[in-house]
């Protein structure tokens, strides 16, 4: 009851009787609405709730909007990735990224047997037939299965279907230039298996616990980490059946002997009680490019550019090294890789690096790499030997590393000795080959910092000397009637 009527009534002479009554009304009125009141309040809260917390309430709601948007941000950023892969094809002339055995654009990724014969006009990814990828440069073709050039035959494995495991053949389309690609990283086999070959520089070339294990991996190449090969034992040591022509060749080999004890052909390596030798070769990669000019010899070439080398390696899963051994187009005055050639000797270090650099350069459009050549590395070089060790077939192929193949009766053109595995030519006879690596040796003055790799045919010394993996340190000023070159290509 307001004070405003209870006023009025007793302004106009009401009694007691009838105030007391109309309060008690009022106060009736009063608790009723109370209760009306809390009753809405505890629906209206219950409502509340389950607008807020039910199946189809605010916060659920709520949940189903951030799932979308979180959707729709994915499918923008792929979008956006494919269209930015799409723009770098059309600007740089690839198909995009990836590694050796697999790709999230498979569907999109042509196979190598629809491309054999055909010149790419720009960088193309492909696969073979079991999902492993190559990088075909532009310019170049893929070698057709059967005779290639004269007797060079390149043959695919099972069922004539282009595969990585074989060594795949590419050809410039305007200089006849043949390389042989040589995959990294997990390698698809035809029986649902799988190979890990691991691009890295090697010290042993047998297996440990089932595994190639690199010296140094690719990754860590600003390491520049250190081959050591010489005395790490406390024997002296001696070769017996072997012919050596000097003292210091018999030096030489003691200390590669050391290394390859048990597995190198035709050598008996004999141990007494005396102090171990105390020379030793100290081999490295070094990452900074350098033309080995210096006026004192004290330097090597080092390759055009490791990082880059090992990037699109990685990235590519592999790269390319040349099919043969360097010959020299006298009238282009550039090498080539071709077949039945006279291989190009006598040829210091640094003029073979140069002549491997020169062969391509680096190609390039809209101020970005194409493709570029070099001289071998040592990542390419050991890599390449892993590589044979693991998929050829060939005779000796499983102990390739500390093999020579000669030949013994003189030096033979490109490709017309026995000496062919996983289609590359003479890595381990016809001509020992300069690389990029660099040698500190502190045995003999005679040594310097350039490093030849391989066996050769070697006539002067009465038979083949050398050995695939073998490492030997030169000076930069020397050349050699069995020494020569062989170039690497890697692809954008």
């Amino acid at each position: 009851m307001k004070l405003k009527e209870l006023k009025q009534i007793i302004l106009k002479g009401g009694d007691k009787k009838t105030m007391k009554t109309k309060i008690k009304q009022e106060k009736g009125i009063t608790l009723i609405a109370l209760v009306v009141t809390i009753v809405v309040l505890l629906i209206l809260a219950g409502v509340s709730v389950n607008a807020l917390f039910g199946n189809s309430g605010i916060i659920e709601k709520a949940k189903e909007a951030q799932n979308a948007m979180t959707k729709a941000k994915e499918n923008d950023e792929k979008q956006i990735g494919e269209l930015t892969n799409w723009l770098d094809n059309q600007v740089n002339g690839t198909t995009g990224g990836g590694t050796t055995g697999g790709d999230d654009n498979q569907s999109t990724t042509p196979k190598i047997s629809t491309l054999v014969g055909t010149v790419v006009d720009k960088n193309t990814k492909a696969e073979d037939a079991y999902g492993n990828k190559i990088t075909i440069p532009k310019g170049f073709k893929v070698v057709a299965h059967g005779t290639v050039a004269g007797s060079a035959t390149y043959t695919y494995s099972g069922d004539n279907i282009p595969a990585v495991q074989d060594g795949i053949v590419i050809e410039n389309g305007t200089d006849g230039n043949q390389f042989v690609w040589v995959p990294v990283g997990t390698i698809k086999n035809k029986d649902n298996t799988t190979n890990t070959i691991t691009l890295g520089r090697y010290s042993n070339f047998t297996k440990q616990n089932g595994n190639y294990v690199p010296a140094q991996t690719a990754e860590n190449y600003k390491q520049e980490t250190v081959i050591r090969i010489g005395s790490t034992q406390n024997q002296n040591y001696t070769i017996a059946k072997l012919g050596l022509e000097s003292e210091r060749e018999n030096k030489v080999r003691v200390n590669k002997a050391i290394q390859l004890e048990g597995i190198l052909e035709n050598v008996e390596v004999i141990k007494t009680a005396a102090p171990a030798p105390t020379t030793y070769d100290d081999y490295k990669e070094i990452s900074t490019f350098r033309d080995g000019s210096k006026s004192d010899g004290s330097e090597n070439a080092t390759a055009r550019d490791l990082k880059t080398f090992i990037e699109t390696s990685q990235k590519n899963g592999g790269y390319y090294i040349a099919r043969f051994e360097a010959s020299e187009n006298t009238t282009t005055n550039k090498i080539e890789s071709k077949y039945s050639q006279t291989v190009l000797t006598n040829i210091k270090q640094s003029n073979a690096a140069k002549l491997a650099r020169e062969m391509y350069g680096e190609v390039k459009e809209n101020n970005k790499l194409v493709y570029a050549s070099d001289l071998v590395n040592s990542y390419a070089w050991d890599t390449a030997i892993i590589f044979i060790q693991t998929y050829s077939t060939g005779t000796d192929a499983s102990m390739y590393a500390s093999k020579n193949k000669g030949p013994t009766d003189g030096q033979k053109n490109t490709g017309l000795s026995n000496d062919k595995y996983c289609n590359i030519w003479d890595m381990s006879g016809n001509a020992s080959e300069w690389t990029t690596e660099y040698s500190t040796d502190s045995g003999d003055s005679y040594f310097g910092p350039c490093v030849i790799r391989g066996g050769s045919y070697h006539t002067a010394g009465g038979g083949a000397y050398g050995y695939t993996s073998n490492r030997d340190s030169s000076d930069a000023a020397n050349s050699f009637s069995y020494g020569g070159l062989r170039p690497l290509l890697y692809v954008k």
